[in-house]
């Protein structure tokens, strides 16, 4: 594939194809959001170390180190992850891994250790660091982390960071397009992108998830529909929607807050660029023009109500006062006209 056929990220791509061009002794550390891309630019970066014809832009894909990388059958390419059923690496597993790679590369100039950082206790980075001190002038560690914190100081001291920022909108459309989001308006795109905050592993889970878009179109209709609706309908039907769905919370509260938000920038501006569900843009606009008395003031409280019962469920609350609690707000805010 070589670095320049990976979207974006292009300060990290011009300091891998220095690093791969003499990747002898290297230890690197990948950080940034789960689904940024580390373990793709991790692979392409181990394929450009192992590649038998290596060029200024990384692996040729032609040679047969990289036909082994691509077929996942390469012998110094080891990359180290919890066994099925486990939380965590097992220091047991990865003592034998290190042990391996300690040894000469089989096929190879190097060898390639990719670890997942992030499933590794306090022992299995001691182990790590032993290595990490005193690397094989063969060996090259390239650590992936969501979350640096986790990791030892002496780990982060012996190691070369690179963090991944996310992508613009631009590249997102360009990633989601090629990785299923074909057929995908441009809307939806951009509505998946700003969700997924530019974090294309994210935007593409959504993408297979068969249910997302219904949430999301369940909780904008709910929103829409607020001020037609009676106390019954909210403390029955909506409520048991939130009941059976608490994993998916999180979710489903910034998609409220999203379109409260919205509405909010369809009563400032009337014809709203800004916003996030920009394929139902008329249908906000709608929603203004027939509830012309719920002003700015009215949507704040709203999205307080929200943020309010996020923090509630932080605590040892009732889910279901809390739940309750926070939709009732919500329609006394949008049914203003109505309670003046």
């Amino acid at each position: 594939m070589g670095f320049n056929q990976l979207t974006g990220q292009e300060t990290i791509k011009n300091r891998l194809k220095d690093i791969t061009a003499d990747p002898s002794a290297c230890s690197l550390l990948f950080t940034g959001p789960e689904g940024i891309g580390k373990h793709l630019f991790a692979r392409e970066t181990a394929k450009a170390i192992l590649c038998e014809n290596r060029k200024a832009d990384g692996a040729c894909c032609e040679c047969a180190s990289c036909k082994y990388i691509d077929a996942g059958t390469h012998p110094d390419l080891i990359e180290v992850e919890p066994t099925e059923g486990r939380k965590n690496i097992r220091i047991a597993d990865l003592r034998e891994v290190i042990r391996d790679a300690e040894v000469k590369p089989q096929i190879a100039s190097h060898k390639v250790l990719i670890i997942n950082a992030d499933k590794t206790a306090p022992d299995c980075q001691n182990l790590m660091l032993k290595s990490l001190e005193e690397p094989g002038a063969h060996l090259v560690y390239i650590l992936l982390c969501s979350d640096t914190s986790r990791l030892l100081g002496t780990i982060l001291s012996r190691v070369t960071e690179l963090n991944f920022r996310e992508y613009t909108a631009d590249q997102m459309k360009s990633i989601l397009r090629e990785k299923g989001g074909a057929d995908l308006s441009d809307d939806k795109i951009s509505f998946l992108t700003a969700f997924s905050s530019g974090i294309p592993g994210k935007a593409l889970s959504l993408i297979n998830d068969p249910d997302f878009m219904e949430e999301r179109d369940h909780i904008f209709n709910l929103v829409m529909n607020i001020p037609k609706m009676g106390y019954t309908d909210l403390l029955y039907d909506e409520f048991t929607y939130f009941d059976k769905n608490r994993d998916k919370m999180d979710e489903l509260l910034l998609l409220m807050i999203w379109t409260l938000g919205d509405i909010a920038s369809a009563i400032a501006v009337p014809d709203p660029e800004n916003i996030k569900n920009s394929d139902k843009k008329r249908e906000i606009i709608r929603f203004v023009s027939e509830n012309s008395a719920v002003t700015l003031i009215n949507i704040s409280n709203a999205e307080k109500a929200v943020t309010d019962f996020i923090d509630a469920s932080h605590v040892n609350t009732s889910f279901e006062t809390s739940c309750c609690n926070m939709l009732l707000r919500i329609h006394k805010e949008l049914c203003y006209e109505k309670n003046s």
